[in-house]
Parts: C-alpha cells; sequence; structure tokens
C-alpha cells in the first residue's frame, strides 16, 4: 500500500509539474512572476516545473486561476484531450489577446501577438489552415499591417514544415515612388492569390484593396485567411459577401462559435 501510495504521489508530482511548466510558456511569463502570485521564492517555481518538489495544496486553487484552468487541468487531465481550436483559443487567452471585457464581452486585440514566439504559433496555424483546407494558390500576400507579419510567417512555415515554395507580397498603405501598392512578388494576370490578415469583421479593407488590386491586375482571389473572423457586421460587407462577391473562401483559425464553445466547456473564463 505505501508503495502504491509512492508512485502515485510521484505521478501527481510529475503531472502537474510539466503542466505548470506548459501553461507559464503559454501565458508568456517568468517563473518570478509566477512567484510573485503564488507568496513563493522563484527557486520553488523552479522546482515545481522540475519535478524536485510538489506545490503546497494550499496553492492548488490559486495555480489554477491564475492560468485560467480547472484544477482537473491543472493535474493534465483533460489538457491532452483538448482539439486544436481549443488549444488556440487557450493560447490566445492566456496572452492576453483574446480579452474579456466586465459587460462579459470579449474583444481580440492582435497588437499582443508582439513576441517571435507568439508570431512564430501565428504563422504556424495560418499555414496549417491552409493546407487543412487545400488551398492550391500562386500567391501569398498580407494584409497591411498586421497581415503582413502573419503572411510572412505563414510563408515560412509553408516552405519549411509543408514543403511549399510559393511567391509571396505584401500590401502597402501607401505607394512607393514608383506607384506601386505592391511589395515583394509583383502580381501577374490570371495569377491564383491567397489573402492573410488577422481578423475581418466589416470585411471593407479587404474589399478595398481587392478592387484596387483589380484594377492594375486581374488577379483570382482564392481565399482569405485569418485568425479570426467574426459573423457578418451592419455597416460592412462582411465574410459571406465576400465569398459571394468575388467567388472566394473566407477562412478563419477562429470564430466566435469557437470562444462559445471553449467558455460552455471551462476551457477559458470570462
Amino acid at each position: 500500500t505505501a508503495l502504491i501510495h509512492s508512485i502515485k504521489e510521484e505521478q501527481t508530482m510529475i503531472s502537474i509539474g510539466n503542466t505548470i511548466k506548459t501553461l507559464r510558456k503559454a501565458k508568456g511569463v517568468t517563473q518570478e512572476e509566477v512567484a510573485r502570485e503564488l507568496g513563493v521564492s522563484y527557486q520553488a517555481v523552479s522546482k515545481y516545473e522540475n519535478e524536485v518538489a510538489q506545490p503546497d495544496i494550499s496553492l492548488i486553487p490559486l495555480l489554477a486561476q491564475y492560468f485560467g484552468v480547472t484544477i482537473d487541468e491543472l493535474f493534465g487531465y483533460k489538457l491532452d484531450a483538448l482539439t486544436n481550436k481549443e488549444k488556440f483559443v487557450r493560447f490566445m487567452a492566456d496572452n492576453q489577446i483574446l480579452i474579456f471585457q466586465e459587460s462579459g464581452e470579449y474583444f481580440i486585440n492582435t497588437e499582443n501577438f508582439s513576441t517571435n514566439a507568439q508570431i512564430s504559433k501565428i504563422g504556424e496555424v495560418l499555414a496549417d489552415c491552409i493546407c487543412e483546407n487545400y488551398l492550391e494558390f500562386d500567391v501569398l500576400t498580407g494584409m497591411a499591417y498586421h497581415g503582413i507579419s502573419f503572411s510572412a510567417m505563414a510563408a515560412s512555415v509553408l516552405y519549411n514544415k509543408y514543403g511549399k515554395t510559393i511567391n509571396y507580397c505584401h500590401a502597402r498603405q501607401n505607394p512607393d515612388s514608383r506607384g506601386r501598392m505592391i511589395c515583394g512578388h509583383t502580381l501577374q494576370a490570371g495569377e491564383r492569390v491567397v489573402i492573410v490578415d488577422d481578423g475581418v469583421s466589416t470585411g471593407q479593407s479587404v474589399d478595398r484593396w481587392i478592387e484596387e488590386t483589380k484594377k492594375c491586375v486581374d488577379i483570382n482571389v482564392v481565399a482569405l485567411v485569418t485568425v479570426f473572423a467574426r459573423d457578418d457586421m451592419p455597416g460592412g460587407i462582411g465574410r459571406h459577401l465576400l465569398e459571394e462577391k468575388y467567388g472566394m473562401k473566407v477562412y478563419s483559425v477562429i470564430s466566435d462559435q469557437d470562444i462559445q464553445k471553449a467558455l460552455e466547456k471551462g476551457i477559458v473564463r470570462r
């Protein structure tokens, strides 16, 4: 009995140690910051993560609250069962990109994609979305401004992870000295283009860019791929009207429905 009890304690310690490390890195905080929240030394947090010691039982609820998970999840019971969408919703919440207001409403602040680790994650999920939907295209282009870095990283992942070589360019907000509104690959008539942006709500900026670009060169816009897309909103063209107007598809990594489901399952909290 004592041996079984010892084995169970060791398994628990390993499980929670790895989970604390995973959640801390996803949240983008240091061991010192976690330590301040718990009222312990950073050396103690290091010991938790390296499975040298377990946190006191009184710290378990504090850890769960700080990382926005349930106590069961803290012990690793649900982490491996999450879908890719659920993991990404929690990634965004942990990194203060998905922000919940006191009113219960939420918004996406893509300004908070500010580290190379975060940008790398975005590039990977966008590239995965492109490949999972079997998009056939010649050029990947990014909308100014956030779509520039997101599309550049996605293009890199498409090559390094999937072995795809495609042309790349991104939009300019203002023309250069030669009047060009594109930086990088020069678009050619008939080329199939996938546009990358951080999100779409009204869809007006994408609509305007396509209209202006088509005045110069008759491209074929295959798809718009975004981190987040809301349902059609008043005052804009919206995702469905974009699809209808240009014969394109709008794909988003997550949607309002994905966030709502994550809330209902307790994966994230308001």
